[in-house]
């Protein structure tokens, strides 16, 4: 990489940041300044750091794409950076609806202080950005397939954090709305995951609707998988406890005790589970 390259792909990571900024503003509705220095938000901090990692994630395929003229290269960089951080907060912004009409007001639990709240919204953000990348891979060019698939992508990861998250014993809203940080973990873990197998599903190269929707509802069934590696894998292989196909010993060490390791240790299993299946397949 020469350093005419090195110097445009610094400029655009660093106007492309600055854009992001401006859009977390939006999302968060306060100053983020004031929300982190004067305040110390730990939650917004943790919030924000999600947004931002998914921001770089968006961007790094559109730099690292093939070159054209000078002027070709920033208007390309500019509408897919901007395209990709706006359909990423959009999709957060749907999610956190979601996660509003089923008990964890985010936005406002978030300018609370509550930590839990900001990993949660930390992982919606990245993973929201998992979908975008996918989306906007193998498109060439045409945007109403990128479009399709990621609304497509953005409605079946809320489908699906909602069905693993009602095999849970207890309710995830309750725990996360009143600060239980080893039930956010386990819910950011899940989220993040969820986005990794959902992202990859709708990348690729565009074949058609029936052939691409074929694929990608395959790999949604392989999503599943992630609910048997929490019961049988992080409850009983790291936990070293019992197997029960609802409930148990992991569901107690996070509703009722609040462990953190369990809920770290559940997230890491989704986490590793979802590297596997997206390098494999």
């Amino acid at each position: 990489m020469d350093a005419t390259t090195i110097g445009f792909v610094s400029l655009a990571v660093i106007v492309l940041l600055i854009i992001a900024r401006l859009v977390y503003r939006l999302l968060l509705g306060q100053s983020v300044t004031d929300t982190l220095i004067n305040r110390d938000n730990k939650a917004a901090a943790v919030s924000l750091c999600g947004f931002l990692l998914g921001v770089i994630n968006v961007i790094i395929p559109i730099l690292s794409g093939p070159s054209h003229s000078f002027w070709a290269d920033v208007k390309g960089v500019l509408a897919y950076g901007v395209g990709g951080i706006l359909a990423m907060a959009v999709a957060s912004a749907i999610f956190e609806q979601y996660s509003r009409a089923t008990g964890v007001p985010l936005r406002e639990q978030i300018a609370a202080g509550n930590l839990a709240a900001g990993i949660v919204d930390g992982a919606i953000h990245f993973a929201s950005s998992q979908i975008v990348t996918g989306a906007l891979t193998g498109d060439g060019g045409s945007i109403l397939p990128t479009v399709v698939f990621w609304f497509a992508g953005v409605a079946a990861l809320i489908v699906l954090t909602h069905i693993f998250r009602m095999l849970t014993s207890y309710d995830d809203a309750d725990l996360i709305k009143n600060g239980n940080v080893a039930a956010a973990l386990g819910c950011a873990g899940l989220v993040v995951a969820i986005g990794m197998m959902v992202g990859f599903a709708v990348s690729g190269s565009f074949t058609g609707y029936a052939s691409s929707f074929r694929d990608f509802g395959l790999m949604l069934l392989v999503v599943l998988i992630l609910y048997p590696v929490r019961q049988i894998i992080v409850q009983m292989l790291l936990l070293g406890a019992g197997f029960s196909f609802r409930g148990g010993r992991l569901d107690q060490e996070i509703a009722r005790d609040q462990n953190v390791g369990a809920g770290l240790l559940e997230a890491v299993g989704y986490l590793a589970t979802a590297l596997i299946v997206t390098r494999l397949f």
